[in-house]
């Protein structure tokens, strides 16, 4: 699913950067199960070796609870949400074509549960593979992104995670396999996932909520650039800033 950049393939077209950048750091904050958080991924990602002065940080919140403080509603859930329908299916489309990830499938049929949105049914409602990013962040940093590349792609990406009617397959026995694919040993695993329901994760995930709001975020995924010579701390919302975020950051960009 993680293709080459198409910054390899086309002929260069980078901003001009500042001489000698400070240290900066990239904190992304996603929701596994928002789509522009899966193409904002797949972007800086590509980028990690590319941004040689930047430092980026994965921050797993929970976008349900973003739009709890901040009052935002989904896009598809706001009352004029029929009159966007398609050009926010279009938009869509465009963006799995612009970030090069021709694998991505349509959005899981339960990503709300049988009765809507607040039905505890839904991927939406389910807590358990963000917590579980939580946990390995506290527990085994060094395979956070790794477990998320496998999180997104489990959700966005992996028919045989789907069953017929296109449902995801989501429990602690899926995200376990997902940590031993990552490269976790067997106990690390295990203890990655009992730590899903224990108050320390629960608290951090919260934390990070209130973090990301706090620092101007409204929804997934959000991206804030600190260190950046003569700039305050930046905010970035969505999987279409990049452009913007480079050229104010001092840093290259060639395309998604």
């Amino acid at each position: 699913p993680f293709t080459e950049p198409r910054s390899q393939k086309l002929a260069p077209r980078p901003h001009t950067a500042m001489a000698d950048p400070p240290s900066i750091v990239i904190d992304f904050y996603y929701d596994c199960l928002s789509p522009f958080s899966y193409f904002a991924f797949v972007a800086l990602r590509r980028y990690m070796e590319v941004w040689k002065s930047a430092r980026i940080e994965l921050k797993p919140f929970v976008l349900a609870g973003v739009n709890a403080k901040t009052g935002n509603v989904a896009p598809f859930a706001r009352p004029w949400a029929q009159s966007t329908m398609k050009e926010q299916l279009q938009h869509l489309r465009r963006n799995v074509e612009f970030f090069n990830v021709p694998g991505m499938l349509p959005m899981p049929a339960n990503f709300f549960g049988p009765d809507g949105p607040a039905d505890r049914r839904g991927l939406a409602r389910d807590l358990r593979y963000q917590r579980l990013l939580v946990a390995v962040r506290r527990l085994h940093p060094e395979r956070l992104w790794e477990v998320t590349g496998l999180v997104f792609d489990h959700i966005w990406a992996s028919r045989e995670a789907r069953d017929k009617a296109g449902n995801v397959a989501m429990s602690e026995a899926v995200l376990e396999d997902l940590c031993l694919r990552a490269g976790l040993p067997a106990e690390a695993a295990r203890r990655c996932v009992e730590a899903i329901t224990a108050e320390e994760t629960k608290r951090a995930l919260a934390e990070s909520v209130e973090e990301a709001v706090h620092r101007g975020g409204y929804g997934a995924p959000t991206i804030v650039v600190a260190g950046v010579a003569g700039r305050e701390e930046m905010v970035f919302f969505g999987s279409d800033r990049f452009e913007q975020l480079a050229f104010c950051s001092g840093l290259p960009w060639y395309g998604p």
